[in-house]
């Protein structure tokens, strides 16, 4: 059901591990605004179709915090786990059925990949990049954001993934794929999910 996708010696699996590095990706202008309180607002930017997957950067900011000694809210939820798992919980579901989510989960379907890259932030801004593999199916592509820290209910938001699917088909390889040196890591242990939301499911 669930999947955060380590390469387990399948070629394919590997490959799309992370964005091809052979590749120029299609922009899509689909800047989505996920969900916004009169405190927190987070949103999904800029999204680069690969032939394997799309990345996307998801954006957070928050106002100021009221105690200026307080401990980095938005980085401290983003960066720091507790428990096992995220503080902040992202996943996506394609039209198929098929789930994936910052939540490692051993042992869950391995077709999808689905895991941050580089990221930055502090108090009230955090930027980070993310990576999902395969291209979504046609239909839609719904994104799922929690954080009762910040008062963020969860949130499902649709985007079109029949347009990120065909912007997959412009992007243009520079030059056959060749796979890394490296092998990826272990996942961490299971986390500690909030009981009955969509990430428990």
């Amino acid at each position: 059901m669930w999947s955060h996708a380590f390469g387990n010696g399948d070629p394919d699996l590997e490959r799309r591990m992370n964005r091809p590095e052979n590749e120029v990706p299609a922009a899509l202008p689909m800047n989505r605004l996920l969900v916004r309180t009169p405190d927190v607002a987070v949103a999904l930017l800029g999204l680069q179709v690969y032939t394997t997957g799309v990345a996307f950067q998801l954006a957070a900011r928050a106002r100021g915090p009221e105690d200026p000694a307080a401990p980095d809210r938005l980085g401290d939820l983003f960066w720091n786990h507790r428990g096992g798992s995220p503080r902040f919980l992202l996943g996506v579901q394609f039209a198929d059925g098929r789930r994936a989510s910052n939540v490692p989960v051993r042992g869950a379907d391995g077709d999808l990949v689905f895991h941050p890259g580089g990221g930055s932030g502090g108090s009230v801004s955090v930027d980070q990049d993310w990576w999902l593999s395969p291209l979504p199916p046609e239909g839609p592509l719904l994104v799922v954001v929690r954080c009762p820290e910040i008062g963020l209910e969860e949130t499902g938001t649709e985007l079109d993934g029949t347009a990120i699917r065909r912007a997959g088909e412009s992007a243009t390889v520079l030059w056959p794929y060749e796979p890394p040196l490296e092998q990826p890591h272990e996942p961490p242990p299971p986390p500690d999910l909030p009981a009955g939301s969509w990430f428990a499911g």
